[in-house]
């Protein structure tokens, strides 16, 4: 009986409602509604966004939700739940991005840091697998391999006779293995463009690299594919 009664106000408000004619004024904006519902507008105020609300679906809703956050009790996350956020938000930056930090020391690479794998032989180790063997030195050259959705970038850096280095990418099919063709691979230091090719064949190679710090950005005529960070140091 009851619920049929509510329904029964509910049809006469309605057609009350589509009688009155509608409000042509402004709507009220977040700060008006905050001041309606907490008491602290002048009455003149007060009765001017009654009337308003009465004749205005819209702004009747928004007053709705409205009253019903400001009933809802504050609850602390509980921090499992703040850390699991944290590592997904962690991970889905890292995916997007391979990052490499070397020190060159008498023609060995040091590997400091790496999101990527690393070539050991004819192995792929994962950086944290290499860390637990304690391996980090590479004589001449290294080589590191990361995917992106459905692409493999390969990062060969090869370190020179003076203070500068080579750096080949080679850019494949994840599954296929086949090279992908018709990606722009950029050198990027600082805010400056050093150079830029249409990696026609599937690889570009940077030749004659001075030590520093650099991006490699590797995109489609329509995204960005990947990222690359290198950090080269002595």
């Amino acid at each position: 009986m009851g619920l049929k009664f509510e329904k029964l106000i509910k049809i006469v408000y309605e057609k009350w409602k589509a009688k009155l004619p509608r409000s042509r004024e402004a709507h009220p904006d977040e700060e008006d509604f905050s001041a309606f519902i907490q008491n602290q507008l002048s009455s003149q105020e007060t009765a001017r966004i009654k009337n308003h609300i009465l004749s205005c679906e819209e702004c009747a809703q928004i007053l709705t939700v409205s009253l019903k956050l400001q009933s809802a009790p504050e609850i602390e996350p509980p921090a499992k739940l703040l850390e699991a956020c944290r590592d997904l938000i962690s991970n889905a930056i890292s995916s997007q991005t391979l990052e490499i930090i070397l020190v060159v020391k008498e023609k060995l690479l040091n590997l400091l840091n790496t999101t990527g794998d690393v070539l050991v032989g004819q192995e792929l180790v994962p950086a944290a697998v290499l860390r637990s063997r304690k391996i980090r030195d590479f004589k001449d050259e290294i080589t590191i391999l990361k995917d992106f959705g459905d692409t493999r970038i390969e990062v060969k850096i090869t370190a020179k006779a003076g203070a500068d280095f080579d750096l080949q990418l080679i850019i494949k099919d994840k599954l296929t293995q086949e090279l992908k063709k018709d990606l722009r691979v950029s050198l990027i230091k600082g805010d400056v463009e050093l150079e830029s090719y249409l990696a026609e064949s599937g690889k570009v190679i940077f030749e004659h690299v001075l030590l520093g710090q650099y991006t490699v950005e590797i995109s489609s005529l329509r995204d960005k594919v990947a990222c690359v960070l290198i950090d080269i140091k002595v």
